[in-house]
């Protein structure tokens, strides 16, 4: 367990104790993790090819993803709509702002596009006896284990290039509320659909801590459970931040804390734009707050429930 922990958690530290400021530095940081999270899912494709029996898993995979979505995700909605109860926030919504149907199905078909040709080379060298079963699946894990470490620590970069101080985030009331909301319903929910598909709880706790940061919840537990649950986590993780761009907009004037909280770790970057658009600067310290706690949380969890399945 502290070795998965240390590889994990060891780059995303370093990466946060530099302060960068310089924009072109900044800026390559941005490329640079955009390519290592088309990489990771390229060889996480890799590592489907080698499954036996992969059409079967294949749908498999299919059926257990959507019950973790819909149970996760019905979960945390649920707490975030009695915080939104109990604990309102006021927002005036600035805008309506969407992003277009085609960015999303784009951005989609690229994530997917990775995964689908990592399989489909995967396939092929093999057939053509290129690489070993096991040897294909040694090079798959060592480069992954490597392009994830150098994407934790871009990450680290790029939460302290934020210019948020550890105090403004551990001391924001909502972030802290929204947080310990979506990790808690998370786990009901990952945990209900172990229970409904007969899998192991652990797996159950496992999947539901990506939180929505699909790359690294995709690496990390193909690792410690292998492809099936790895790609389980990996779709559920990826639909969230859809989900987000879709609800956000649409809750932001009556449900604005739902509306934050729909992204989870994903509230920090990604979905950030859309959330400030929708609901102005005053949800935004709470969005990064929220965020930056998830963002650091996931990795210690995911490598935590790792090393159990590996241990297992």
């Amino acid at each position: 367990m502290l070795t998965t922990l240390l590889w994990v958690l060891t780059p995303l530290f370093l990466g946060f104790a530099l302060y960068i400021q310089n924009p072109p530095i900044l800026k390559f940081v941005d490329k640079g993790l955009m390519i290592l999270i088309y990489f990771i899912l390229f060889i996480m494709g890799l590592n489907l090819s080698v499954m036996e029996n992969l059409l079967a898993e294949l749908t498999s995979i299919a059926g257990k993803t959507v019950l973790y979505i819909v149970m996760i995700l019905g979960c945390n909605m649920a707490f975030f709509y009695i915080i939104d109860k109990y604990i309102p926030l006021r927002v005036k919504q600035t805008s309506n702002y969407k992003p277009s149907k085609l960015e999303l199905v784009l951005n989609a078909g690229k994530l997917l596009g990775s995964i689908i040709l990592g399989l489909i080379l995967g396939v092929f060298v093999q057939r053509w006896g290129l690489l070993s079963h096991s040897m294909m699946k040694a090079t798959a894990d060592h480069t992954g284990q490597i392009a994830l470490m150098i994407l934790l620590f871009f990450v680290g970069i790029q939460l302290r290039s934020n210019g948020i101080s550890l105090k403004a985030v551990f001391l924001n009331r909502y972030g802290i509320i929204l947080s310990v909301a979506l990790i808690i319903s998370s786990f009901l929910g990952g945990m209900l659909a172990a229970l409904m598909s007969g899998a192991d709880l652990i797996q159950g706790l496992a999947i539901s801590s990506g939180f929505g940061w699909y790359s690294l919840s995709a690496s990390v537990l193909q690792k410690g459970f292998g492809p099936t649950v790895g790609s389980i986590a990996f779709f559920s993780d990826l639909f969230r931040e859809f989900f987000a761009f879709a609800v956000i907009p649409i809750m932001m004037r009556r449900y604005p804390l739902s509306a934050i909280g729909s992204g989870g770790a994903t509230s920090l970057d990604f979905v950030l734009p859309v959330i400030q658009k929708s609901g102005g600067i005053r949800v935004v310290p709470i969005a990064i707050s929220f965020g930056f706690i998830i963002n650091i949380i996931s990795p210690i969890l995911l490598a935590f429930f790792a090393s159990l399945g590996s241990a297992g």
